[in-house]
């Protein structure tokens, strides 16, 4: 127990690290933009007084090294200030936009994940078989498609051709509830979800179908089988206890994915036009709305970098090994 102590401790300290590094680099990427971060609030004919006013309000008069340490302290206890066009504190809209975010990622991984695991440990059972190397193919082809070209023929099918489908937002106007489980548990939202999950669980879904399938091809050889095949099991439940000692590895892709998601999503929000954190990151950088476009950053890269903790944690309680080395 103490190695995976251990191990924890160092892959928090280096989640830490890695935190401070891009708190720093996005300090330096915005301080490089072109462009004054207060041209929101001054004009060119403002007395110097009320320039420096502003600046003043804004802590943009003090030296860089307290700047970058009041930058960091504000981010790291998630104060992001208030947004410059929106007079709506950042965290406010960071939650609601997460949230927007979550409702489409989350069916996708869940579908993902579930007809993944199946299709998997189908592949794994009917190794060599000619059904097989065709799923295999079309598995690769998906995963080699961008998502966003995949959404554009999507949309352009379903929605403006066939007009089975709303093309983009999250619910019509008007049918947004009084909160966000008012507005999601409702056939709306679910009409509006439909295309972009499915856009999402198209790639998606070969991760965790490829990787089952290749675990299930090394449970398949083991002895364990051999002694259920003896007792007289039915090929059904000797296939589900090879599945489920193959799932192990899946655990932490599942872990990685959500994560990568909440990156990969951001074309996708566009597309359909999807209220989410990576729709608010590009509007907040067209606006020069800095506090919500630095905060959408932030937000983003930590939720990666928690998943990939989370993993690498998983990966060390399942596989003590990794622990110890």
């Amino acid at each position: 127990m103490h190695g995976l102590r251990g191990y924890i401790l160092k892959r928090l300290l280096l989640l830490l690290f890695v935190i401070v590094a891009v708190l720093t680099i996005l300090f330096v990427l915005f301080k490089l933009l072109p462009g004054n971060p207060l041209a929101v609030f001054i004009d060119s004919n403002f007395p110097d007084e009320m320039i420096q006013r502003q600046k003043r309000l804004w802590g943009l008069d003090a030296p860089l090294w307290v700047q970058y340490f009041r930058y960091m302290w504000n981010m790291l206890t998630f104060d992001f200030g208030t947004s410059f066009f929106q007079m709506t504190p950042v965290s406010t809209i960071i939650i609601e936009k997460l949230l927007h975010t979550a409702a489409m990622i989350v069916p996708a991984v869940v579908m993902s994940v579930v007809l993944g695991a199946l299709l998997g440990s189908w592949l794994g059972w009917r190794r060599g078989s000619r059904q097989e190397g065709a799923v295999v193919i079309g598995l690769l082809a998906l995963r080699s498609v961008p998502s966003f070209f995949v959404g554009i023929i999507v949309l352009m099918v379903f929605s403006y051709q066939l007009r089975w489908f709303p093309p983009g937002g999250m619910v019509s106007i008007g049918g947004a509830g009084e909160n966000f489980w008012e507005t999601v548990l409702t056939f709306d939202f679910v009409h509006h979800l439909a295309l972009p999950a499915l856009v999402l669980m198209t790639r998606e879904i070969t991760s965790p179908a490829l990787l089952l399938r290749s675990t299930m091809l090394e449970v398949k050889g083991s002895d364990f089988l051999d002694i259920l095949r003896a007792k007289g099991l039915t090929e059904r439940r000797i296939v589900m206890h090879a599945t489920r000692n193959a799932l192990l590895p899946l655990v932490t892709d599942v872990a990685v994915m959500m994560g990568f998601l909440f990156q990969g999503q951001v074309l996708l929000e566009i597309i359909f036009a999807w209220p989410g954190v990576g729709r608010e990151l590009v509007t907040a950088l067209n606006d020069l709305d800095y506090p919500v476009a630095q905060a959408c950053f932030f937000v983003m890269a930590l939720i990666i970098l928690v998943f990939n903790f989370v993993a690498d944690v998983l990966y060390g309680f399942i596989d003590p090994r990794v622990a110890q080395g």
